[in-house]
């Protein structure tokens, strides 16, 4: 699951701050990380000499603020273990047989409430 996760996230940042998206696949609605400013945004503009630097810090603390969305959009998505797609708290249902994502126990007509309303 961590692995897909990371996989499905989009890359929302820009030169200030490191922020990333994933989107439902069942109901299409987008989920934002938190945003994490970047420590060197201000002294990365005033300096073109280190801007070698400042891309390296940049880099890194991308990947590092990837890695925390990761983590915070595991406590919002799940997949479902039918379609194997990654769907929202919203569309993801607790069922009696087997939790599933809301399409998948429409179809199989399993019932169950979303794991967030």
């Amino acid at each position: 699951m961590k692995n897909l996760l990371y996989r499905h996230l989009e890359d929302c940042s820009t030169s200030q701050y490191f922020c990333f998206s994933v989107r439902c696949e069942v109901c299409g609605e987008y989920w934002y990380s938190s945003s994490i400013p970047f420590s060197r945004a201000t002294q990365a503009g005033s300096n073109p000499e280190k801007k070698e630097l400042y891309d390296a810090l940049y880099q890194r603390e991308k990947e590092r603020a990837r890695t925390a969305a990761s983590q915070e959009a595991r406590e919002r998505f799940s997949q479902c273990p039918v379609c194997r797609r990654l769907v929202c708290d919203a569309c993801f249902f607790i069922c009696d047989e087997m939790d599933l994502c809301r399409e998948c126990a429409d179809r199989m007509k399993e019932f169950g409430e979303p794991v967030a309303p």
